[in-house]
């Protein structure tokens, strides 16, 4: 009987080690937390349980929080993470009468109206002092050297063998220059350029679908042109845009009588397109426009087409016959259509900066620049 009742005891004192070995209260001693540390490291349970008292609360950190603040419940974490990371415990802390802020802590989550404490490696008692990163150095990057689509113009085949009329600045200081035919880009190439009189001859290996004859007169005073071409560029549109008008002087800018004055629309983005009478025939080439420079409107120039032939013929480029009867909308709208190319120039970055850098300038380049 007596022996009955010692193992009945012992059992008794066995279950109820067993029942509380795993949860585990913190009282409000700060004195506590050492020996309920090794209570906790000593316990054989995985999973073991603290019931914070209220004066251990960690919210608000220092003064704002329980009697100890934020500085003790670390301690306390520290002190319990030591041997937790040995055992491979898990622990849950109660703290129901906290008022716990999540999102700023960043140490434990709700489950069960539990705290889990995760990531304790990561506990500090302070924010680690300020480190100044070191400064990546930048790839060096040749910028300058880049080449790169930088501005658009016109031009008109005037060969079956592919032979293209533009403006010299259109084309000067290029590295690279292609046109846009049938939804593909090709390079040309340069034959020949007439600085002084801004033009420009360039040749692609292609067969155009239609070509330009040029006039061999001069257009008379007050004569119905048309201009066609890509002002501006394909930022509104890639569609070949054509404008109306009459030639409303003889001479040009500065008394220049190898171009004449037009009252024709002209923006940049036209420089180098055909101006064609009626017939179809080029009378001119597109140049400049002052107006929107000087404040004046329909103020644009084209080269003459006797100064236009006077440039081929001294390159050896024959035209071919120019047309007696007039056009239909319909033929004029087709040769436009596949004679005119849009023209774009492609150099580095460190041209274009010293090009935009002059006083003068007449290329359309892109807006990015």
């Amino acid at each position: 009987m007596k022996k009955n009742i010692i193992i009945l005891i012992l059992y008794l004192l066995l279950f109820s080690h067993a029942k509380a070995d795993n949860t585990f209260v913190l009282k409000s001693d700060y004195k506590d937390i050492t020996p309920l540390k090794m209570k906790v490291c000593r316990s054989n349970s995985k999973e073991i349980k603290i019931v914070l008292n209220s004066h251990f609360c960690p919210s608000g950190f220092g003064d704002y929080g329980g009697t100890y603040g934020y500085d003790q419940f670390y301690k306390f974490l520290k002190k319990v993470n030591l041997c937790l990371n040995k055992t491979k415990k898990t622990a849950y802390i109660k703290a129901s009468e906290c008022s716990l802020d999540l999102n700023e802590q960043k140490i434990y989550y709700l489950k069960n109206n539990w705290f889990f404490v995760k990531k304790m490696k990561q506990i500090t008692k302070k924010e680690p002092k300020d480190v100044k990163p070191k400064k990546k150095e930048p790839k060096f990057k040749n910028e300058d050297n880049k080449v790169v689509a930088a501005a658009s113009g016109t031009g008109f085949f005037v060969s079956k063998s592919g032979h293209i009329i533009t403006n010299n600045h259109v084309i000067e200081g290029c590295d690279i220059n292609k046109l846009s035919f049938n939804g593909k880009e090709i390079e040309t190439d340069t034959l020949a350029v007439d600085k002084k009189n801004d033009l420009a001859i360039l040749k692609a290996n292609l067969i155009p679908l239609e070509i330009y004859p040029v006039a061999k007169e001069d257009a008379p005073l007050l004569e119905d042109i048309i201009i066609a071409g890509y002002p501006l560029g394909k930022k509104i549109s890639s569609a070949i845009k054509t404008s109306k008008g009459s030639i409303t002087s003889l001479a040009g800018f500065g008394d220049n009588y190898s171009e004449f004055q037009t009252d024709a629309a002209l923006n940049q983005g036209n420089s180098g397109g055909p101006i064609i009478n009626q017939k179809g025939n080029v009378v001119g080439v597109a140049v400049a426009n002052y107006g929107k420079k000087e404040g004046i409107e329909s103020f644009n120039f084209g080269i003459k087409s006797s100064t236009l032939r006077t440039f081929a013929n001294a390159n050896g480029l024959n035209f071919i016959r120019p047309n007696n009867r007039d056009l239909s909308n319909k033929d004029l709208g087709s040769l436009i259509n596949n004679g005119t190319v849009y023209l774009e120039c492609w150099m580095s970055v460190a041209k274009i900066k010293k090009i935009i850098a002059k006083a003068e300038n007449k290329k359309a380049f892109f807006s990015n620049f």
